[in-house]
């Protein structure tokens, strides 16, 4: 993660690997008033320290401003971490390793795209819980959410994958192989049978997509600290919601292209 990718989106609490951090001069960032993404740049910077009995708590913030209209702001409030002398130095130079965000004014706002909250119908509550968590840093909570919306949705993305099967000429047999998973009890069979037999057309690079949401919202939820679930939800986010909008999306499309098709054929045009 990179400095900028820090201010930008870590979740609070959570330890992140940048060595010798200093927050980037500039971010990139949706601005409300400007009603799009934006430049936004660094301005003040705070050093401060917090006690209360023994425990004390060095921390420094970072304030940001929209470059175009300077209306929107944005504070974040972090902690260097893992600090160790530097070799050599006698004691007279530190260096530290990680980082973690303690704070952000305004809170993180969490929003579902509006093409994906129509897709995901009655378990878009679970997905903006699954981004709530992940956002406070409770990658476990994060992951188990994620998992619920996939559990249950799986019988409609068999149904599109059906869809998009057909549109790429697949067998009958296979299409009807592919639907018979509907008829296990449980979601993990369901979903591991499925995820076996999609079309190899419909594998991005030999990558089964099904395949591996089943698979790494298992890894996630199976022996994972919440940390390693939040890099797990990170890296599956953009596959989550690319099966979920995407391929709806694409089944609909091939299908409008064979009709039309069809029906120009049968219309004895060229």
């Amino acid at each position: 993660m990179t400095p900028s990718e820090f201010v930008e989106n870590s979740p609070l609490y959570t330890k992140v690997q940048i060595k010798e951090f200093r927050p980037s001069d500039s971010i990139t960032r949706i601005c409300e008033p400007c009603k799009k993404e934006t430049t936004w740049l660094i301005g003040d910077k705070l050093d401060g320290a917090a006690s209360a009995g023994n425990t004390r708590l060095d921390f420094k913030a970072a304030a940001y401003a929209c470059g175009l209209c300077r209306g929107s702001n944005l504070v974040v409030i972090y902690e260097l971490l893992n600090w160790s002398e530097v070799p050599g130095s006698q004691g007279q130079m530190w260096q530290h390793t990680a980082v973690r965000k303690i704070g952000q004014v305004p809170p993180e706002d969490i929003q579902v795209p509006p093409e994906l909250l129509g897709r995901l119908g009655s378990t878009a509550s679970h997905y903006k819980k699954s981004l709530v968590s992940r956002n406070a840093g409770y990658g476990i909570g994060a992951m188990a959410y994620l998992r619920r919306v996939v559990d249950e949705k799986t019988d409609e993305l068999i149904d599109v994958m059906a869809d998009l099967a057909r549109t790429y000429a697949a067998s009958e047999e296979d299409i009807g192989r592919l639907l018979e998973a509907k008829t296990r009890t449980s979601y993990k069979e369901k979903l591991e049978i499925a995820s076996e037999l999609i079309p190899a057309a419909l594998r991005p690079g030999g990558v089964n997509p099904l395949g591996q949401l089943y698979q790494h919202t298992s890894i996630g939820l199976h022996g994972k600290s919440d940390d390693e679930c939040v890099a797990i939800f990170d890296d599956l986010r953009a596959d989550f919601e690319y099966v979920f909008r995407n391929l709806h999306n694409q089944a609909e499309e091939r299908r409008e292209f064979a009709r039309r098709v069809q029906q120009r054929a049968g219309g004895g045009s060229n």
